[in-house]
């Protein structure tokens, strides 16, 4: 949905800062870091745009589209992106993305959806003449989960708020790996299946 999370969007880093500290940066600061250094990324839900100048700094030649559906966070995000960055900003809801990429960006934004929604988002967006790679962050919840009670709490309270505050349409942590792995995708880094916060390329 267009603009929902206008409302929050000047309160977004010091939000997440309190509930998860810097630790959304840092795995993203990760994951940059696996990224190719020149072709044409699709950035999916880039929010404020903090992993702009990373992306920069580790690949200067990518061009950039960046969707995202909130029209003050993409005005933030180019109050933050590179001056000599290549960038084109998409002022739209994904569902209404028609391009199709190889290399693919989604950072804490597959949680927004339920898998059916995920395997659908996946298969409209890949490229099916060349091999689609996805860079994803974001968590996941499960008994192997460190501190697996603190962490359930965390996200149940941001759930809760972003429902409040900009209508989150589901009230679970979608299984992301399980979307992938339905679909045909391999995991190419994941190392710790008991992380909480994790980041991890598919192919």
């Amino acid at each position: 949905m267009l603009n929902q999370y206008n409302k929050i969007a000047y309160l977004y880093n010091s939000l997440t800062n309190i509930i998860f500290g810097k630790s959304l940066y840092k795995i993203q600061q990760e994951l940059v870091q696996y990224l190719p250094k020149k072709g044409n990324l699709l950035i999916l839900g880039g929010g404020n745009g903090k992993i702009l100048p990373l992306i920069y700094l580790h690949a200067p030649l990518l061009s950039i589209d960046y969707v995202e559906a909130s029209t003050i966070m993409i005005e933030i995000a180019k109050k933050a992106k590179p001056k000599n960055q290549k960038i084109t900003f998409h002022h739209l809801d994904v569902i209404d993305y028609k391009q199709k990429h190889k290399l693919i960006y989604a950072g804490f934004f597959l949680d927004l959806f339920n898998e059916k929604q995920i395997e659908e988002l996946i298969l409209k967006l890949e490229n099916k003449r060349s091999k689609t790679k996805w860079y994803v962050a974001d968590f996941r919840i499960n008994k192997n989960i460190s501190y697996h009670l603190i962490r359930r709490f965390q996200l149940n309270i941001t759930i809760l708020f972003f429902r409040i505050t900009t209508k989150h349409s589901i009230n679970f942590l979608p299984k992301i790996y399980s979307v992938f792995k339905k679909i045909g995708y391999k995991s190419k880094k994941n190392r710790n299946k008991s992380a909480f916060i994790f980041c991890d390329v598919f192919e």
